[in-house]
């Protein structure tokens, strides 16, 4: 049994996305270890009513927020990585005051975990393991001059990164100081020097719990087709495409489209609806908890995640977990999370031909209800046998075990 201290910013149970990934992740490591974990101070109310009973033992939280003054930026568009960077900083004392108390065999940086996003642990003299990594996923050249253009500038921004990592002198050390490297796809993989690949190792962040699979879809055979999509309503999540599919779509075929999310690009969403004049097809939903999420999928037919960037689509996952068949982007995070029993995976192709494709792909479905039933099968048991969090524990525990034969 090891020491190990764990930086998870996001780090919360009953909940989606990077939350769940702390969550999970650190619950795994605590089975075999004592874990300490070093995360924000709003999440301590639903963790302290959730550690399990079994690895209460293993498992102290620690708990860090910065100055009230800060903690503004963080709802604020893309304020939310300078206050990671905040966060992260401030931090630093109170690794320093545990590494006092403990003798920790290794440390690890866990969620928001991007290599263009700093962690200080590698400072700290304490084994260091990097990861899970995302980063080096791209959104495909031919739609970023249809983003706005603060979403242009970050793109622009990110291949300035790619370019200039061999002189970037934080991302160096960082990759210089750790033990091991996790990336989440080879895109990031790729991103580090050759003198650093021995030290790689690439796994999806990505799992779902036991607990989802007592959700199962039950509209796969129904006539009454339901599209739905589950995602922020950003540039990148690209649900606007979805949108111009619907247009496309034959007269013939009765559908709606529910479409859950909120964010900056809600607006335009729905004008571009009210223009096709879909608005009668379309349902929008927001602010709706996990369980509330995971109702609908089962009320669903098709789910489609337009994405064109993600290291790993957690509302993909979870719409396989219930045994829907997918709609996405042979991209990216979602060509590792998805194959072609599963799947149908478009092409990437340009803004004019993507809506097209995916709705060709959606009357494929529409008018095959076994196809439906047997592709979403497949999808939940690839959930089952490949994305479940005792494989990511596993995964964990051989690398410690590494990490003493070095």
């Amino acid at each position: 049994m090891k020491n190990l201290l764990v930086s998870a910013y996001a780090c919360e149970p009953l909940k989606g996305s990077e939350q769940a990934v702390g969550w999970n992740f650190v619950i795994q490591l605590a089975k075999h270890n004592q874990v300490h974990v070093i995360t924000r101070a709003n999440n301590q109310e639903p963790i302290s009513k959730n550690i399990p009973k079994e690895i209460a033992s293993n498992i102290h939280f620690h708990y860090y927020d910065t100055h009230s003054f800060f903690r503004r930026f963080k709802n604020k568009s893309k304020g939310i990585y300078l206050y990671y960077i905040l966060w992260q900083i401030g931090i630093i004392k109170v690794v320093l005051k545990l590494k006092r108390q403990y003798n920790f065999n290794a440390s690890i940086h866990l969620t928001f975990g991007n290599v263009w996003l700093p962690t200080f642990l590698p400072f700290i003299n304490i084994p260091f393991i990097y990861g899970p990594l995302g980063g080096g996923e791209s959104i495909p050249n031919s739609f970023i001059s249809g983003l706005n253009f603060q979403q242009r500038l970050m793109q622009i921004l990110r291949i300035i990164l790619r370019y200039t990592i061999y002189i970037n002198p934080l991302f160096l050390y960082t990759a210089y100081k750790a033990k091991f490297i996790i990336c989440r796809t080879n895109d990031t993989k790729n991103l580090f020097p050759i003198f650093f690949q021995k030290k790689t190792r690439t796994l999806s962040d990505g799992a779902i719990e036991k607990e989802i699979f007592k959700y199962h879809a039950s509209n796969l055979e129904s006539n009454n087709l339901t599209i739905i999509s589950t995602s922020r309503l950003i540039g990148f999540k690209n649900v606007i495409t979805l949108v111009k599919a619907l247009q496309y779509i034959n007269k013939d075929i009765n559908y709606k489209c529910v479409i859950i999310g909120s964010g900056p690009e809600r607006k335009k969403i729905k004008e571009e609806s009210k223009s096709l004049q879909l608005d009668r097809h379309i349902i929008y939903k927001e602010d709706l908890t996990r369980n509330e999420v995971l109702k609908d999928l089962e009320g669903a037919s098709i789910f489609v995640s337009s994405s064109l960037r993600d290291a790993c689509n957690l509302s993909l996952l979870e719409a396989m977990a219930i045994g829907l068949p997918v709609i996405c982007l042979n991209w990216s995070g979602m060509a590792i999370s998805t194959d072609d029993n599963c799947a149908i995976r478009l092409p990437v192709t340009n803004p004019e031909q993507m809506p097209k494709d995916m709705a060709e792909a959606i009357m494929k479905l529409a008018k095959d209800p076994e196809l439906r039933k047997r592709m979403g099968e497949n999808g939940r048991k690839r959930i089952q046998t490949v994305f479940n969090w005792d494989a990511k524990g596993k995964f964990l525990e051989d690398l410690l075990v590494e990490l003493d034969k070095k």
